[in-house]
């Protein structure tokens, strides 16, 4: 008695492989763009969470520092590792180098500018009322309310008061 082959030849083999490459080569950038706009909602919810939590620092004021002198600010390093600062103390204003009670890290991928140009976001500083401190902080703080959140090709613009 005579047993039927089993299995599959060589060319369904190599047909099956190339159909799999195909479909991979395809879908690579869609996964990219995903991955970059996963990347990019990320980081707007961690800079969202950090302006809201530097607002509630700022009306807390520990210090009571007064008139437009940063009372919390949220600075932003190269690494794009943010962090919120208070006031060390009354004559002490809010700066990068103060007491740091948050910290937050925004994925490496992701650049954050201010909306009107192309300069990078060091700090925002906000007053004992959480408006933006128009006083001139060391590093630059912006006083822009309009960011721009970029991965690859995907952007969000993230705008607040």
């Amino acid at each position: 008695m005579k047993r039927a082959a089993r299995g599959f030849t060589l060319i369904e083999l190599m047909i099956t492989v190339a159909l799999l490459a195909f479909l991979v080569l395809i879908g690579g950038p869609f996964t990219a763009a995903w991955s970059n706009g996963a990347k990019v909602r990320d980081a707007e919810g961690v800079l969202n969470q950090g302006i809201g939590r530097a607002k509630a620092a700022a009306l807390r004021n520990r210090y009571g520092i007064v008139d437009s002198k940063p009372a919390a600010i949220l600075c932003l390093s190269s690494d794009n590792l943010l962090s919120l600062h208070e006031a060390d103390d009354k004559d002490t204003p809010a700066t990068c180098a103060t007491h740091s009670p948050w910290q937050a890290q925004l994925p490496a991928s992701v650049s954050v500018t201010l909306t009107a140009g192309t300069t990078t976001l060091s700090c925002l500083s906000f007053d004992s009322h959480a408006a933006f401190a128009s006083v001139s902080v060391p590093g630059g703080c912006s006083s822009s309310t309009a960011l721009t959140l970029a991965s690859g090709g995907e952007n969000a613009d993230l705008v607040f008061n």
